[in-house]
């Protein structure tokens, strides 16, 4: 429709995230700005599996381009999602605004689908072509694939920046990302603005301190669930347990890490948990870890702050911005003495700690969905109107 003065509040948003396969906290971005939206929202997607993300999502229109094939390997994510997305066409003439979902490739849709107001929402970049990230993640591929590896980051950082430039405004989740942003020369500062994540604050609910750690995140190696596992087990912890928990993403590192726990190290590892399980060990954890290498902005810590639990997290990245050091939590350096210390004074005191969950839960009344979803709006619409002019 033609968007005017009068009919702003009235729009038809198109959105568009490269795979809802999971449930993480992308998709979680996702869902929440579709279900909240004032505006008619239209979903787009190269591949949806209704039984592995949100159930929510069942509910929204949902538009899959292609063949609805999950994908298969790193090698196949690049190629068919990534390079794949410069063949998709998404009927933009019946949206008034385009959002796209930025996690690692979504940014490539842009290169053939940018005549309306497109705005970015950023997650991260491509952490595989980040100059912090990119040798890391080189190391970890096989020999014969370092090649092939090597090239295909450098196209995609071409094809990344002529997709950028398409942008005409960009959110950000945190100020690390915008940081990186403009590291990479991605955008300019005029063109970013940061937009934190929500959490269900309105639902979580604060419960009893029990005796465990809880270590809830997605099983990836960057997530580094193998230091929490070394740090408990050189912990002096007898009364206390870690419970690791969170989608299996790589099986092969859930396998490493169940091997490195023995009978009596008094550790737990839960795959792939239905909501209300999830929601109790949040609830009734004593304190949460988050150990993530140097995530984006990483909302574990405004959720363990929305059940009233303190947060011990490294002291980089996101956690940086939503941890408040000595009142929310702990920020200590990604180091086993260190975490283990930080462990232990908790563990020691009980009171302190309860009185740091309380102060965990005020912070994170900052950042409702409803709040996100509101902010997200004036965005769009501001975006629009400005096209208007």
């Amino acid at each position: 429709m033609k968007v005017t003065k009068s009919n702003i509040v009235h729009m038809d948003l198109a959105i568009y995230h490269t795979w809802l396969k999971e449930k993480g906290g992308a998709e979680k971005v996702v869902l929440e700005s579709a279900e909240r939206s004032n505006h008619k929202v239209t979903i787009y997607t190269q591949f949806y599996d209704e039984d592995e993300t949100f159930e929510e999502f069942k509910d929204l229109d949902i538009q899959v381009l292609g063949s609805n094939t999950a994908p298969r390997n790193f090698i196949d994510q690049g190629l068919r999602f990534g390079l794949g997305s410069l063949l998709k066409k998404i009927p933009l003439s019946e949206h008034d605004a385009f959002l796209i979902s930025e996690a690692g490739i979504g940014s490539l849709i842009a290169l053939r689908n940018n005549t309306i107001p497109t705005m970015c929402y950023c997650h991260t970049p491509l952490r595989a072509a980040l100059p912090e990230f990119r040798e890391t993640y080189l190391d970890e591929q096989p020999l014969p694939l370092k090649p092939v590896y090597w090239t295909g980051i450098k196209i995609y950082d071409l094809l990344e920046e002529k997709a950028w430039n398409e942008f005409d405004h960009i959110l950000v989740n945190s100020s690390t990302t915008k940081a990186r942003i403009m590291r990479k020369s991605l955008a300019h500062e005029d063109k970013l603005s940061v937009l934190n994540p929500g959490a269900d604050i309105e639902e979580n609910q604060e419960g009893e301190f029990q005796k465990y750690f809880l270590y809830p995140s997605r099983f990836r190696r960057y997530k580094r669930q193998d230091l929490a596992i070394k740090t408990f087990k050189e912990a002096d912890l007898e009364d206390f347990k870690l419970v690791l928990a969170g989608s299996n993403q790589e099986p092969e590192f859930v396998e490493e890490l169940r091997e490195m726990i023995d009978e009596e190290d008094n550790i737990e590892i839960k795959t792939d948990l239905p909501d209300n399980e999830w929601k109790e060990l949040y609830r009734n954890c004593y304190s949460v870890l988050f150990l993530a290498e140097k995530e984006d902005w990483g909302i574990i810590p405004i959720e363990a702050g929305s059940h009233g639990k303190p947060t011990i997290a490294v002291n980089e990245g996101g956690p940086k911005e939503s941890v408040l050091e000595d009142e929310t939590g702990l920020l200590v350096d990604p180091e086993i003495s260190e975490i283990s210390g930080a462990i232990q004074q908790l563990a020691e005191d009980e009171e302190k700690t309860r009185k740091m969950g309380k102060r965990a839960r005020k912070e994170s009344e900052k950042y409702s969905w409803e709040k996100f979803s509101e902010k997200l709006d004036k965005e769009v619409e501001k975006l629009v109107e400005e096209e208007e002019k």
